[in-house]
């Protein structure tokens, strides 16, 4: 599968699904949309250690959806020959409602000035072959470097395809795309001793920018399942988390970004309602979405509704400055349009989120917070449950260490709480330095200070 056969097939389902809204049309269905999620890939995995399948894949998925009269039907095919009848079937599920809602509508095309293509035409020289070595190598690296660690599973994925959005008020946008990725999981095991889990991944436009990632990531994670290997209980105290880029949004940034969400906000679950323009956070603290810097993976020039992206500022200097919304939640907030923040595929309606999350870097080096004077708990991860409206969240700690007069000693047992939304208030510092996640997202460290963290200790 090279970019050639890939593009004759997104030009010809271009005129395909085109005809399709025009029948429709002409037919009383005034507003339909059609999005289109097509993919080819090659996937080398391993399981315990080892290679385990090869695999070739291709799947081409539609997701239709009709609104009439303020009711919408939506349906999930992959059947190219009978997309029309699953039109006249989205279209029958509208009409067979009862709630309508004047502010459902399809979203009117609007010029898209943003145009992403990242197909590295010399990925089409590559095959099964090559993910065959590099699933070779890391495993080379496993047996030189960590004797200890246990693979669990890994996928080595070589992915080529294209999205496309075509609707009856007009929209018609598409992306081509091409990319490298690796993952890995597992943990460290010496005898019965067995650490807590750690997974890593990479993924890259072209092979050498995913060789040096992969290489990268692969070590980190060797590196953070031997440090949980040999952990100890600590005793509990009061005082200061370090977050490294991986757990910033895993710990409270996630919570916090859900509260954005417009259908969160409509419905009375987010405590960031009504808080444009105020102070939210620490002033340490600006965050902004960039969906349009075309170094990074993931960024698109459009939504899931054919809409235009921006860069949106969400946060600066700790003042709330942007919502997350679709067309519909737009509408109901009483604004225009939506501010090209539809998320999901063909799979799924749109919903509401950002696309490329990046925060402001601070003036701290990372290097002065492993040297703090007391105790610091460094937070790899952390296993427990949250709650999205009120913020609250609690756990384990899992992959952490106790900084303390400048050792860092594994530690395990031990448990935190906290709340997503006072946690804003408690950055003490941030790192000049950071990392850029899921090759998407520039993410420094963070110091945080005010928790009770709970340990044990042993007998």
């Amino acid at each position: 599968m090279d970019r050639g056969t890939i593009e004759k097939r997104l030009n010809d389902q271009k005129d395909l699904l085109t005809n399709l809204i025009s029948k429709a049309k002409s037919n009383g269905m005034e507003q339909v949309e059609i999005y289109s999620s097509y993919g080819y890939s090659e996937d080398v995995s391993l399981e315990k250690n080892d290679l385990n399948n090869c695999t070739a894949t291709e799947e081409n998925m539609f997701g239709i959806r009709v609104v009439h009269e303020g009711n919408q039907g939506f349906l999930i095919s992959n059947h190219i020959p009978s997309l029309y009848t699953s039109i006249e079937e989205a279209y029958q599920l509208a009409k067979s409602q009862s709630t309508p809602d004047v502010d459902l509508v399809l979203p009117e095309a609007r010029t898209i000035t943003n145009h992403f293509d990242t197909y590295d035409t010399t990925l089409d020289f590559m095959g099964i072959e090559d993910l065959v070595g590099y699933a070779k190598e890391a495993l080379g690296w496993r047996s030189d470097l960590y004797d200890k660690v246990n693979i669990d599973s890994g996928d080595f994925s070589l992915s080529k395809g294209y999205k496309l959005i075509v609707s009856s008020k007009g929209v018609m946008a598409h992306e081509l795309g091409a990319e490298l990725s690796a993952s890995v999981m597992g943990m460290g095991v010496d005898g019965d001793l067995v650490g807590s889990f750690d997974y890593d991944s990479a993924s890259g436009f072209t092979k050498d920018q995913f060789q040096s990632l992969w290489k990268k990531a692969f070590h980190e994670f060797g590196n953070k399942c031997m440090g949980a290997l040999y952990a100890k209980p600590t005793s509990g105290f009061q005082g200061k988390v370090l977050l490294p880029p991986d757990a910033v949004y895993s710990f409270f940034l996630g919570l916090f970004i859900g509260s954005l969400n417009g259908t969160s906000l409509r419905k009375g679950k987010s405590k960031m309602a009504g808080k444009l323009g105020e102070k939210v956070a620490s002033t340490l603290l600006s965050i902004w979405d960039d969906p349009t810097n075309k170094a990074y993976m993931g960024s698109t020039g459009f939504d899931r509704e054919g809409m235009p992206t921006s860069k949106k500022n969400v946060l600066t200097d700790g003042v709330l400055e942007s919502y997350f919304y679709n067309t519909y939640e737009a509408k109901k907030a009483g604004l225009k349009e939506s501010n090209g923040s539809a998320t999901g595929g063909a799979q799924s309606l749109p919903g509401c989120g950002p696309k490329q999350l990046q925060i402001a870097p601070g003036s701290s080096s990372k290097d002065e917070f492993f040297k703090l004077p007391g105790k610091t708990l460094f937070v790899n991860r952390i296993s427990g449950t949250k709650d999205g409206a009120s913020g609250d969240f609690s756990g384990v700690v899992k992959g952490g260490y106790l900084l303390e007069a400048g050792e860092k000693i594994p530690v395990r047992e031990v448990q935190i709480v906290g709340n997503a939304f006072d946690a804003l208030h408690q950055i003490e510092a941030i790192s000049k330095e950071g990392e850029l996640l899921g090759e998407s997202s520039f993410v420094p460290y963070m110091l945080l200070d005010g928790f009770t963290i709970t340990g044990v200790t042993e007998d």
